[in-house]
This record gives C-alpha cells, sequence and structure tokens, in this order.
C-alpha cells in the first residue's frame, strides 16, 4: 500500500505558468524565425530602399509642359544645338501616355523579342563615354551569330568639321541610302563634288564607302552621336513607306552617373564648349591644366553629360516612332557594368538572335575600364574641395561623386516655385538594379520620376 499524494494549489499553479510561458517562448521563436526569414529575402534592396527615404515621384506631363531645353545653354564640342526639329523625350512619353512607373513596355519588349521576321536595320543614337565599344562588340557577335552580311558605319558626320557642312536636305537622302541598303553607285541625289574635295575627311562622306560595298540583303547598322547632325529631320528619313522600317531595330545607349561620365570625357579629348557670353570654352582638357578642376567637371556635364545625352535619347524617340517597337531600347552604362553577360542576351534576343546553351558568343565581353574606380582616388581630382561644393549645391552630382559604376541614377531635376527643370543642381535617386527575370529593360519613366 502507498499513499498518492495530491498536488496542492501552489503546484497546480505552477505547473500552468511553466506551460504558458513554454507556449510563449515558442511563439516568440517562430515570430522571430519569420522576421529572420523576412530580413534576409529584403536584404538586396535595403541598400536602395535607404538611399531614396525620400523620394518625390515627378509627373511626367508637368516636367514635359515646364520643360524649355531650346532655351538651355548646350554647347559641347564647341557647336550650336539645335532643337527646333526635335521634341524633348518627355515630351514623347507625355504624349504617349506612358505616365506611371507600371508601365506595360515590358509587354511590347517581349512580343517582339524573338521573332520570325530578321531584323534589316539596326540603328543606334549615343554619346561621348556612354558604352558604344561594348555596345558596337555585341552588335558584331549578333551579326556573327546571324550569319548575315552587314554594312556598318560608325558616326557619320562625327566630327566638328562635318558639322553644317552639308545640307539637311543632303544628309537626310545619304542616311536614307545607307539605312536602305539601295547603294546603287548611280545616285544623284548625292554631292560627289564636295565629296572629292581635298581635305574633306571621309566620315563626312559615308555614301561612296557604302556603294563599294553594296549588298541589298546586308543588314544596315549605324551608330551615330545626333548632335553632330542636330539639323536632319528623322521623321523624314524613317517615315512609313520607308523600305525595311518596320523590322528596324533602334537603340539609345545613355549614362547616368554624370560626374564618372565627365571625367571618362575629360580623359577623351576634354570638354570644349561655348560660354553662354559667346566666348569659346577649350582650357578643359588634361593638356591645359594639372588636374581636373570643379568648372570642367560643371562644364562637362552641362554639354556633354546633360546637354548631348538628352538630345540623343530624344532624337532616339522620334527616329523610332514608325518602327514596330514604337520607342528606342535603352541601354544603360551602369546595368552593362553591373551584369554584361546579361545585358549581351538582352541586346541579342532584341535584334532576333537566338542562343543556345554552350554557345561562345559571349565570352570575352569585358572591357577594362580606364576610369572605373572611385575618382577620388586619383591624382588630379580634389575631392575635399568637390565634397563642400557638392553637397551644397548640386545634390544629384554629390551622390553619383561617391557611387559605384554600377548603380544607375535618375536625371537631375530641379523643382522652384512649383515649377520643374532639369539642371546640374536638382536632385536625383538612384534606380532599382535589374534582374534580368522580372525586371529585364529599363524604362524612360524611370529616368524623370
Amino acid at each position: 500500500n502507498y499513499n498518492m499524494v495530491r498536488p496542492t494549489t501552489f503546484q497546480v499553479q505552477f505547473n500552468l505558468l511553466v506551460l504558458v510561458l513554454c507556449c510563449i517562448l515558442l511563439l516568440l521563436s517562430f515570430q522571430f524565425r519569420t522576421l529572420y526569414n523576412l530580413t534576409t529575402t529584403k536584404a538586396k534592396d535595403v541598400e536602395i530602399q535607404q538611399d531614396r527615404p525620400e523620394r518625390i515621384y515627378h509627373d511626367i506631363c508637368k516636367l514635359a509642359n515646364d520643360l524649355d531645353v531650346e532655351s538651355q545653354h548646350y554647347s559641347s564640342y564647341q557647336l550650336g544645338l539645335q532643337w527646333s526639329n526635335v521634341r524633348h523625350v518627355t515630351k514623347s512619353l507625355c504624349h504617349r501616355s506612358l505616365l506611371s512607373r507600371s508601365s506595360n513596355n515590358d509587354d511590347v519588349h517581349k512580343k517582339y523579342r524573338v521573332q520570325n521576321e530578321t531584323t534589316s536595320i539596326i540603328l543606334t543614337f549615343k554619346t561621348a563615354r556612354s558604352g558604344s565599344t561594348f555596345f558596337s562588340d555585341v552588335i558584331k557577335r549578333s551579326l556573327q551569330a546571324m550569319n548575315r552580311t552587314a554594312y556598318l558605319n560608325w558616326e557619320p558626320y562625327g566630327r566638328v568639321g562635318c558639322y553644317q557642312l552639308k545640307s539637311p536636305e543632303t544628309m537626310e537622302s545619304e542616311l536614307s541610302t545607307i539605312l536602305s541598303s539601295n547603294c546603287t553607285g548611280t545616285n544623284t541625289t548625292i554631292d560627289p563634288p564636295l565629296c572629292d574635295t581635298p581635305g574633306t575627311h571621309k566620315r563626312c562622306c559615308p555614301v561612296p564607302k557604302c556603294w563599294r560595298r553594296f549588298n541589298y540583303n546586308a543588314i544596315s547598322v549605324l551608330s551615330l552621336n545626333p548632335r553632330f547632325l542636330d539639323s536632319v529631320r528623322w521623321e523624314k528619313i524613317l517615315s512609313p513607306s520607308f523600305p525595311k522600317i518596320s523590322i528596324a531595330r533602334v537603340f539609345n545607349l545613355r549614362r547616368t552617373n554624370l560626374v564618372k561620365l565627365a571625367y571618362s570625357k575629360y580623359h577623351h579629348d576634354g570638354c570644349p564648349a561655348i560660354h553662354q557670353d559667346g566666348n569659346l570654352a577649350n582650357d578643359c582638357t588634361p593638356e591645359k591644366g594639372n588636374y581636373f578642376s570643379f568648372k570642367c567637371l560643371l562644364q562637362c556635364v552641362q554639354h556633354y553629360g546633360i546637354g548631348d545625352q538628352e538630345f540623343s535619347s530624344s532624337v532616339a524617340f522620334v527616329a523610332a516612332e514608325n518602327t514596330k517597337m514604337q520607342q528606342p531600347y535603352l541601354v544603360l552604362y551602369e546595368d552593362v557594368m553591373r551584369d554584361q553577360l546579361h545585358a549581351s542576351e538582352q541586346i541579342f534576343n532584341y535584334v532576333g538572335v537566338k542562343i543556345e546553351e554552350g554557345d561562345n558568343f559571349f565570352q570575352n565581353t569585358n572591357q577594362t575600364k580606364l576610369h572605373g574606380d572611385n575618382i577620388c582616388n586619383y591624382e588630379d581630382v580634389n575631392c575635399n574641395d568637390w565634397n563642400v561644393k557638392l553637397k551644397k549645391d548640386y545634390p544629384c552630382l554629390f551622390k553619383q561623386l561617391h557611387s559605384s559604376s554600377t548603380v544607375a541614377w535618375s536625371v537631375p531635376i530641379e523643382s522652384t516655385a512649383g515649377k520643374t527643370k532639369l539642371s546640374m543642381q536638382g536632385d536625383c535617386h538612384r534606380l532599382q538594379n535589374l534582374d534580368f527575370q522580372k525586371r529585364r529593360y529599363r524604362h524612360y519613366e524611370e529616368l524623370y520620376e
């Protein structure tokens, strides 16, 4: 026999308390694990979210209405810049009612990413230091993959001496001839006496080269900086009746870090311009000084970073409006630097090249960049002085000064008295990275948000 000892009231209460505490600990453990997984999943987005805590989205139509590019002073290469035949890209975006961040441009890109139609025209609008070396390498590889004969013309009229050397009508006729591959050798609309004149650079006369390499089935590949032929009316060249225009591919190359673009341009022929008082400003070259001055930074950004790039994108839009894509394919330098392999694959897809696993067309695409590091590490830059000046008056440039070459940025936009405008003194934010799965393509709206 034995006696069972009944638990006291205290022991029952104590056991219940222990049970409740165990349940609470289990619940807290579950919540902590959930929070940890959520934090890990979003780790890649933390840096971007921290960079733009007070991000303001600008109305693209308001920006288009406020913007008056013709009144802005842009004079890269010590040349004028005519906007009379071109409407700014924001006006094109507003007109097409592409106003929201959730644009459906991806649907358009996917529809024509790979198709049975063979690309017959590849037209690229670029500026200095915007990544054309890498892009030209990818295009040549795509031509190799297609096994197609191609007529390549890089930068026709791409010299200061070509500017306004010919009438707009003559250049329009020449460009139509090149793009249509209609190089018969008997075209009387070209001006042979001018091209036969001693001292005339061959870049100013691209058509004779086309005649010598005539092949009607060839792909016409044309890459240029449109600021050298700013009087050309692209709607006259790429009209709906233009041969093969429906299967043309139009690209636009841009570099969004204006500080790094400026430094690179400074070390490649400098940043000559014209002051607003009409005097030539040709002292911003490595040969004229011992360091990259703050004045040269602003001069390079204003005329080459903002002026030339805005004009190039605007012309690209006008040129692309009569193609099936309706707008250019935007290639950002920073996206390429971040992942050259995937950038190459997207370009291949866009021109209609199918790449099978194991193909070697992407080997050796990495380009060694002379100025890819933090420019504050270079001896010809005084960042101690720049930090103070940029932080005070140029918030966007201040951010870009210390940014990686793989980070893309919006354009600097300044808001004053209820009006918005593109300005070096404006602010900007970094763009979300492409992941080439959900976010495969860049939208122009991102640049102007």
